[in-house]
């Protein structure tokens, strides 16, 4: 459902679960950053499986590794995994149901640490 879902609201460019359906990430995917949809969205590759959370860092989910779709991206608790470490927080919907959860930048190609995303509008 939520890959029905996902793929519709990226539109004709959508990249969702790369390998799986055989499609290839835009070039601004590839790159490492995230690219628009034109529709308010923006789609950005997550390179691993990631814990997603409400305001106040409150877990909430799981965002699965792929390319998906992404809102907008601002600063909060700073989080980290191995050598990754960043303040910024991309909002996006999550493949556990949840709407307007937040996934730490970590998890998504392009930047580096304590960086923004590049090709992700602030919030």
């Amino acid at each position: 459902m939520f890959a029905v879902r996902k793929l519709a609201l990226a539109g004709a460019a959508a990249v969702l679960g790369v390998a799986t359906l055989g499609l290839t990430a835009t070039s601004a995917e590839a790159a490492g950053g995230c690219s628009d949809n034109g529709n308010g969205t923006y789609n950005c590759h997550v390179w691993k499986t990631a814990p997603t959370f409400w305001s106040g860092n409150v877990r909430a989910g799981t965002l699965n590794a792929g390319t998906n779709y992404f809102y907008c991206q601002a600063v909060g608790a700073e989080m980290s995994d191995g050598a990754y470490h960043n303040k910024w927080y991309a909002k996006t919907d999550d493949d556990s149901g949840n709407r307007g959860v937040w996934v730490n930048v970590i998890y998504l190609s392009g930047g580096g640490n304590d960086e923004p995303v590049p090709g992700l509008p602030w919030c």
